[in-house]
């Protein structure tokens, strides 16, 4: 599931309810390992390094690690679609790209060029490895006349909704979709 082209709501929960699946499959494994290994050090190797996890539909193995950062992440991808979607329900018409994987390309676009790219990320702040800044530079210098501009983010202490203070370049919106919604 690399890339998804949504063109309705129903193709939106379609995806959400399969990244749901995929964190169900984890928290299995999850519980399985907790069941049958008590050294602490080994579990947390096995989180690490064994790939037991599985990344939304695809069939693709992952470490545990790795499949909540990516779970987190893919889920805050289809939260922020949902807001632009609300926002500019006009995408639904010729679609709006998501990428749920670590696929090239911006996290969201719309197929129609020129009208929607966005970055989402999450993260314990937005400062954490630069991650906002470098977000706002690529839309700046990749997407310079695209309509309508954003960085999704999900950080603890952060209340839902748009983060004017956080914006440093007009026409691009920064918005907190916190991690619990």
């Amino acid at each position: 599931m690399a890339s998804l082209q949504i063109t309705s709501m129903k193709d939106l929960e379609q995806a959400v309810q399969s990244v749901r699946a995929g964190a169900d499959r984890t928290v299995r494994a999850l519980r399985d390992l907790l069941a049958n290994e008590r050294d602490s050090l080994q579990v947390l190797r096995l989180l690490k390094f064994s790939d037991s996890a599985r990344q939304g539909s695809e069939d693709r193995s992952l470490n545990l690690i790795e499949q909540v950062n990516q779970t987190l992440t893919s889920l805050l991808r289809l939260q922020a679609a949902r807001r632009v979607l609300s926002q500019h329900p006009q995408l639904l018409l010729k679609g709006l790209r998501i990428h749920v994987g670590t696929q090239a390309g911006f996290d969201l676009e719309s197929v129609e060029s020129g009208l929607l790219a966005a970055e989402v990320f999450a993260a314990n702040h937005p400062g954490r490895h630069d991650r906002l800044r470098k977000d706002i530079a690529r839309l700046v210098e990749k997407a310079p006349d695209v309509a309508h501009r954003y960085v999704f983010f999900s950080c603890p202490g952060y209340a839902l909704g748009r983060q004017i203070q956080l914006e440093t370049v007009s026409g691009l919106e920064i918005w907190s979709m916190p991690a619990d919604h």
